[in-house]
């Protein structure tokens, strides 16, 4: 028999709320999960059969955590379908013999069926194709099926393939469809066109389930919404749950507006989970007074949870007054997401936290500190990492990938331990450390036509692949331009440019490679209509040149990435059994759903928060969401650093302004 006496008031309305479109916010930490499984338990106690029931969540490993803390609560194995959108729309297909292939396309094969259409498109600029130009390219496809807009998939494109994307999409698309294949996106598509084009199939799928329960529903986007709408009948039995405050998936077309839309298309009842069991008060009120700035969100009013259940702290207990407002195949297949090999795209384990008295060092559990510069910055945070007593669940997180990687490798030489959430690799394998290393060995008269293929047009010397078909040196190189003016002087400039960079100390040679060369430009040109991409490459080059600069020769900077890429084996094995004395490293999309007792979030600085130079509105609400994500991991002390030179050249995050308005400015 389900017990509501321990669920708080707006907990037990959701719970036991009866049939018709339900939308539920949920705040962090406010218990979702737990009212998800119990509003399941209670339609099985109403007498809903099992296998009308149908849980739809985002990830493979929230479904299968969904099911499992289920099965607990269960007490006998029922058939509720458990599954993620892509693996139920799969299933749905294939029973309806809408598909093919056993397997979903994965990256390599997508590749395989790009590279043809490519070539036939452009042979000059398939010749100087390169790996992220084809990755680039397959995420914008990715965003047009999701989103189904062309204008703006477009904009994601490298610019020499921009004029004919229409044209890549739609023959990729006739290949693809030649094969009966699919991959994860066109199982939404396809799903949505079956159900829209063929009403016997969606009467059928339409009368198999009873109840649709829908976790993260903030990362929906158009296309799978408008097939949920596709596949649902009245009484719209929908349990959509979700946080807009929360979205922070906008680069995979997801839309938090989903969820106005979801309330205004039902007319749906409207409930607020919002008591938050994961975070002190002060963390709280400081990540709600950021949040509030947006103005294209539902109000909450967030609340720490009651004395008797969050130990430690003294908050009232009062119950909520405004918790409401007005309306304004075979199952069991489904409920096997694991047979669905679909890529990890974050997951919710449970809560990393243990008990401490680190937060008594702190003068408050939420304090922001700036610093002159990075090396006072990360210099500030290794000392209180490593001064932290062990035991304790501790995080430090990120905008980006690449300044995880650079901070991962100042722990290991300071000797701390770490752990990474996401796929482990190593920042040495930037494509800017590949080709600073490949300038600096063909500085030192180490040929080889793969180093200089890296580097020859970069920037361009207009430089064919033909002339490097046999050159084995850059005289061959040179001689087979001896009647091209242009190349042979771009050519004469860089062995000169060579020369002094062979000549110069690590420190002095990169920097004439970033300036005098014309690398950083070139990089700059190439992220034209990207300002993000160049705001990543910028750190990126900055973070060469201190790591660089700490080497005598080109040799040992090599010994010493040898070392650290061998190290993250050891990093590797860590996140699969962590200890309590390793930091959690990872970036704030990888942090969404878990916890830690205390966070640092270090560079809060424009540029970073929010990513990129000058975002539009729209942007700037996502990039706050993404800042409140990172501060609302924290459940015991938040730490907010920043740099301020004095110079303006890095202003401070315009998030910091409502809790320090006094001593940021812009």
């Amino acid at each position: 028999m389900i017990d509501l006496s321990g669920m708080n008031e707006a907990q037990r309305l959701a719970v036991t709320h009866g049939e018709g479109p339900l939308l539920l916010l949920a705040g962090p930490g406010s218990g979702k999960t737990y009212t998800i499984t119990q509003r399941i338990l209670y339609l099985l106690e109403s007498g809903t059969p099992p296998q009308r029931i149908l849980v739809i969540t985002f990830t493979k490993d929230a479904a299968v955590s969904m099911q499992q803390r289920f099965r607990k609560l269960s007490p006998v194995c029922l058939p509720v379908n458990f599954g993620t959108f892509h693996s139920v729309f799969y299933h749905m297909l294939k029973e309806s013999g809408c598909i093919g292939t056993e397997h979903p396309l994965n990256q390599s094969r997508k590749k395989k069926i790009l590279l043809p259409v490519l070539k036939d498109l452009s042979e000059e600029a398939f010749k100087e194709l390169l790996q992220e130009d084809t990755t680039a390219l397959l995420a914008a496809m990715s965003y047009y099926k999701n989103t189904l807009s062309l204008e703006r998939a477009a904009e994601k494109v490298p610019k020499e393939w921009q004029p004919v994307f229409p044209e890549i999409l739609k023959r990729y698309e006739a290949a693809r469809e030649k094969l009966r294949a699919v991959d994860f996106d066109d199982m939404v598509c396809e799903c949505r066109k079956m159900l829209s084009e063929q009403p016997n199939r969606r009467q059928y799928w339409q009368n198999r389930f009873d109840h649709i329960l829908m976790d993260e529903f903030q990362d929906i986007n158009p296309i799978q919404y408008e097939t949920i709408k596709l596949l649902t009948k009245p009484p719209y039995n929908l349990f959509a749950v979700g946080d807009d405050d929360q979205a922070i998936y906008g680069f995979r077309g997801a839309q938090p507006e989903c969820l106005k839309l979801f309330k205004d298309d039902f007319q749906a009842r409207q409930l607020l989970l919002n008591i938050n069991y994961r975070s002190c008060g002060e963390i709280i009120a400081a990540s709600g007074k950021v949040i509030s700035e947006n103005k294209n969100r539902f109000p909450k009013d967030l609340r720490p949870a009651p004395e008797e259940k969050f130990p430690g702290q003294n908050h009232s207990s009062e119950p909520d007054k405004s918790l409401e407002s007005d309306k304004g195949s075979e199952p069991d297949k489904i409920s096997e997401p694991d047979k669905i090999s679909e890529p990890d795209r974050g997951s919710e384990p449970d809560r990393i936290s243990e008990p401490d008295t680190f937060s008594q060092h702190l003068l408050s559990p939420v304090t922001v500190q700036a610093f002159p510069d990075k090396d006072s910055q990360y210099g500030y945070l290794l000392h209180r990492l490593a001064g932290s007593p062990c035991g304790h669940s501790r995080a430090v997180l990120f905008r980006t990938n690449s300044a995880m990687q650079g901070v991962a490798a100042k722990l290991r030489d300071a000797g701390i331990s770490y752990v990474m959430k996401e796929k482990v690799q190593s920042i040495y394998e930037h494509f800017i450390v590949r080709d600073m290393v490949s300038y600096l060995l063909l500085a030192k008269g180490r040929w080889s036509r793969e180093r200089f293929l890296y580097i020859c047009n970069r920037p361009s010397r207009y430089i064919s692949r033909e002339a490097l078909a046999k050159g084995e040196s850059l005289r061959q190189v040179k001689a087979h331009y001896a009647n091209a003016p242009k190349q042979l002087a771009a050519l004469d400039l860089l062995e000169r440019q060579l020369n002094y960079i062979g000549r110069a100390s690590m420190k002095a040679a990169v920097a004439y490679i970033c300036k005098a060369v014309g690398y950083e430009d070139y990089l700059k040109e190439q992220s034209r209509g990207h300002p993000d991409k160049w705001v990543e490459w910028k750190e990126m080059l900055e973070w060469v040149r201190a790591d660089a600069g700490r080497f005598g020769s080109v040799d040992d900077w090599l010994a010493a990435q040898e070392d650290y890429n061998d190290s993250l084996k050891d990093v590797e094995k860590q996140a699969k059994a962590p200890s309590g004395e390793a930091v959690w490293l990872m970036t704030v999309h990888g942090s969404k759903g878990l916890e830690f007792d205390h966070v640092w979030i270090p560079d809060c600085n424009e540029t970073v928060f929010p990513h990129g130079r000058m975002p539009d509105e729209e942007t700037c609400e996502e990039e706050r969401r993404i800042f409140y994500v990172a501060m609302t991991r924290a459940a015991k002390s938040l730490e907010l650093l920043y740099l301020d030179d004095d110079t303006g050249s890095r202003p401070p995050s315009r998030f910091l302004n409502p809790f320090q308005a006094s001593n940021i400015k812009h």
